[in-house]
């Protein structure tokens, strides 16, 4: 008897994990959420800060949730891109993300109710540099990153000081914080 019993849980098993796996490839592939680039932004808010026409990628390195970011970027003998993502969150979730950003990031007025701006570093993209600035607006948090490759892809940015990308990608959060309502 007991033989009968592990057999029949056996090919219970194997049946409801054949149906398991199957079942999402018959599945209808579920439409992909709005991001900020559907509505909020277009490739023209990139025009002085990436040099180029620039493409939307509906996909953000810094998002958590798919929706939440969108990136726009160019390329040339090398690339240069602008990640956005906006999300919400409050004034305590905004520190612990701060937590991670490296201490010689700087203050940038004028960017919601606090932003912080960190300066060129390696980027997590191989072979590329970064500068992010991370904002927050009452329960919205927004972070921008801009991605070059080493090389060529610093002539597809607009040259400028570290003071004006900071302005720069800080008007993109604050566009979304505007269009969002800042809540």
């Amino acid at each position: 008897m007991p033989r009968f019993k592990i057999t029949t849980a056996l090919v219970l098993i194997v049946l409801v994990g054949g149906s398991i796996i199957t079942v999402p490839a018959l599945a209808t592939k579920a439409p992909r959420p709005s991001d900020p680039c559907d509505k909020e932004l277009s490739v023209d808010d990139v025009q002085g800060i990436l040099i180029g026409k620039a493409k939307i990628n509906h996909y953000s390195m810094s998002e958590s949730n798919p929706g939440e970011g969108c990136s726009l970027g160019v390329t040339g003998s090398g690339w240069a891109f602008v990640d956005i993502s906006i999300r919400q969150g409050d004034m305590q979730s905004f520190q612990t993300l701060l937590f991670f950003v490296p201490p010689s990031r700087k203050s940038v007025a004028g960017i919601g109710d606090e932003a912080f701006i960190t300066p060129t570093k390696d980027s997590n993209v191989p072979n590329a540099k970064e500068t992010d600035l991370y904002a927050r607006k009452g329960k919205l948090q927004c972070i921008v990153e801009l991605h070059r490759s080493n090389g060529d892809g610093e002539k597809l940015l607009v040259p400028t000081t570290d003071g004006t990308v900071a302005a720069k990608l800080g008007a993109l959060c604050n566009k979304l914080f505007a269009a969002r309502g800042g809540s």
